[in-house]
């Protein structure tokens, strides 16, 4: 049984609950049930549906972000059933397809699903609405109150492991017991991984290892130096030409031929004036001096 509920000689209600499990708290506006659930559950164990609005638009009496607010309730009890933990949904829980949402997600879970029935009348429901900081008005709760009076009799035939009803008087003299009991995590839930196996996620300084005792284990790389520059490349000294040492001779090119004084033609350097050009010669064109005559005398006497 997801939980025993006893009476003694004094009206004392004792309710004994499984952890974890899902616990809801179901009736109209101002039944007392957040009252009841900070009085008998730890803050952190309470998932209110008031709560949740106000993280998602910053207002918990607005009414046109219910969706949003009930995706944030469902989806922060997910997460703490897969660590074990006690999820009491502090909502008015007043439509089935609300209440079949907690249905399934505790049987994909495998935990008990219980729910808190707060019988209170209408008028005590209005009057403390009317002490509140936030009221919701009297129409608001007639409406829930009539839903509540169609919800007591269609949650009998719902698959709930437990029905509690807490009426106006019973509201003090309620006394809960947790039992913990840890359950397996189904393979898909969020953190899930069999019991008593280690993480099996490689770190950031372990990717490419099997495990980080492989990477403290292992040896380290050789150093390999680095290959020492290539040798420097000496190019040929290079030494001017002797003054006894023999130039061949090239050709001249880039030179023009001109005509010289001889009537010859010799290179003609661009770069001189044609005066200089026709008396520059080579020496190859260096003439040779007559040779001295072997007139005599008195032949030139005679002439």
């Amino acid at each position: 049984m997801a939980q025993e509920q006893t009476q003694n000689e004094s009206n004392e209600k004792r309710v004994r609950l499984i952890r974890p499990s899902i616990v809801l708290l179901c009736g109209p506006a101002a039944c007392g049930k957040s009252t009841f659930a900070e009085r008998h559950f730890r803050p952190t164990q309470i998932i209110s549906s008031d709560w949740a609005r106000a993280r998602v638009c910053d207002d918990e009496r607005d009414q046109r972000f219910q969706a949003q607010a009930f995706a944030l309730v469902h989806c922060l009890t997910e997460i703490r059933l897969g660590l074990n933990r006690l999820c009491v949904v502090d909502s008015t829980a007043l439509t089935a397809h609300h209440r079949k949402e907690y249905l399934e997600l505790a049987e994909r879970f495998h935990v008990p699903c219980v729910v808190f029935l707060f019988d209170v009348p209408l008028e005590k429901c209005v009057e403390r609405d009317r002490a509140r900081h936030r009221t919701v008005g009297r129409p608001v709760i007639e409406r829930q109150h009539l839903s509540f009076d169609q919800t007591r009799t269609d949650i009998r035939q719902e698959r709930f492991g437990e029905i509690i009803e807490i009426r106006d008087a019973d509201l003090d003299k309620v006394q809960i017991e947790i039992i913990f009991h840890p359950i397996a995590q189904p393979a898909g839930m969020p953190g899930w991984r069999p019991q008593g196996a280690s993480r099996q996620t490689s770190r950031p300084w372990q990717q490419g290892t099997e495990r980080g005792s492989a990477v403290r284990g292992a040896k380290p790389l050789p150093i390999t130096p680095p290959p020492p520059p290539p040798a420097a490349q000496v190019k040929p000294e290079i030494r001017p030409p002797s003054a006894t040492s023999k130039v061949p001779s090239a050709p001249v090119t880039g030179l023009s031929q001109a005509p010289n004084v001889a009537g010859s033609s010799a290179p003609v350097d661009p770069l001189l004036s044609p005066s200089q050009s026709a008396t520059r010669t080579t020496p190859s064109e260096t003439a040779t001096p007559p040779a001295a005559s072997h007139v005599k005398p008195d032949d030139q006497s005679h002439a």
